[in-house]
């Protein structure tokens, strides 16, 4: 599928979710809603985004975070990318497990263990890795950075890096953009948030 048709298709789904949404959002307003500290919203939420990766592949990525008992979270996301240049899927999905810890007053620093799957396009190969990310919030603003490793059981290891911002439109919806490695390569990634 391409990426255009998946786009018409993610922007229909988040449209309905946001009108769905929208009566509870208008109850839920609060008139200081943006204080540091906050984590919730950090590890608590679902996006879907898009992203551009090297040799001129795009894919689409829905990607879930939860809190479940503080500190600790896991997440998980499933990318759906451009077809290969023989007509292969290109997809991945993984999960993390993480904790989180507060280096000061507004300053958190998460470590997480995550495995999955992938689809190079011919070949498929499961991996497992470790991350860390550092993030902090300025009023509407999450900035954060991260570093990680990756060993893809059959095709090798690789060093993975992200930076990026997510800017609260209100307390539950984000908009965001990062500059990550992820499997396909180097890209930028856009997306849309609600947190929760």
């Amino acid at each position: 599928m391409k990426t255009l048709t998946k786009l018409v298709g993610c922007s229909a789904i988040v449209s309905a979710f946001a009108m769905l949404t929208a009566p509870t959002l208008a109850q839920s307003q609060d008139s200081s809603p943006f204080k540091a500290p906050q984590t919730r919203q950090a590890f608590n939420f679902i996006s879907l985004g898009v992203a551009d990766h090297d040799a001129d592949d795009n894919s689409i990525i829905l990607e879930g975070s939860y809190e479940f008992n503080a500190p600790w979270f896991v997440s998980g996301y499933l990318r759906d990318g451009d077809d290969g240049p023989f007509g292969d899927g290109r997809d991945a999905q993984g999960l993390k497990f993480g904790r989180y810890l507060w280096l000061n007053h507004n300053l958190v620093a998460d470590f997480s263990g995550r495995l999955g799957q992938v689809d190079f396009g011919p070949e498929d190969s499961a991996y497992w890795g470790v991350e860390g990310n550092l993030r902090t919030r300025i009023d509407r603003f999450e900035l954060y950075a991260g570093l990680g490793w990756v060993d893809y059981m059959d095709a090798g290891s690789d060093s993975q890096y992200q930076f990026g911002s997510r800017f609260y439109l209100t307390p539950e919806f984000a908009v965001g953009a990062r500059y990550q490695d992820s499997e396909f390569g180097d890209g930028l990634r856009i997306d849309v948030s609600y947190h929760f």
